[in-house]
């Protein structure tokens, strides 16, 4: 008699960082700019150069935070113990957008942070606990992952 094939715990971990990815900062901030760009600017009285400003200071703190903090963060403590913190800090921030007023100071802090926050529940450390589960399909695992960012 056989027993049917369980399906492997790696295959769960890989769904479960795809929905993080899906849910991160990548898709909340970076794919919905163009959609908030006009209220911005309207709200803050700015023009394209001013709002992009914010954007463009996200990108730059996110590709210098990723490899300077995430990367040694994960090395240190774990993936766990860097997604977590990250991703609450991340929460915390939208949820202070609330408080923004019309400064456009407040607008270029507001989504620096947000590229600080987002820069450690990214691909970097959710890419970390997939590899540790995966020997032999390794390639696949990471794209079925990066299908978080994707949908």
């Amino acid at each position: 008699m056989s027993y049917p094939r369980r399906l492997f715990y790696g295959w769960w971990v890989v769904a479960t960082a795809a929905l993080g990815l899906f849910f991160g900062s990548f898709p909340i901030v970076v794919i919905s700019f163009a959609v908030f760009f006009k209220p911005l600017s309207q709200e803050f009285h700015s023009g394209r150069a001013g709002i992009s400003l914010a954007f463009t200071l996200h990108n730059l703190l996110v590709s210098v935070s990723v490899p300077l903090l995430t990367g040694r963060l994960v090395d240190r403590y774990g993936a766990r113990k860097v997604i977590l913190p990250f991703t609450v800090m991340f929460a915390l921030m939208l949820f202070s957008s609330k408080i923004l007023s019309g400064k456009m100071w407040q607008l270029y802090a507001f989504y620096a942070l947000l590229g600080l926050a987002g820069s450690g529940m990214g691909v970097v450390s959710y890419g970390s606990v997939v590899a540790k589960w995966f020997d032999r399909r390794r390639g696949l695992a990471f794209g079925l992952m990066m299908f978080g960012l994707g949908c």
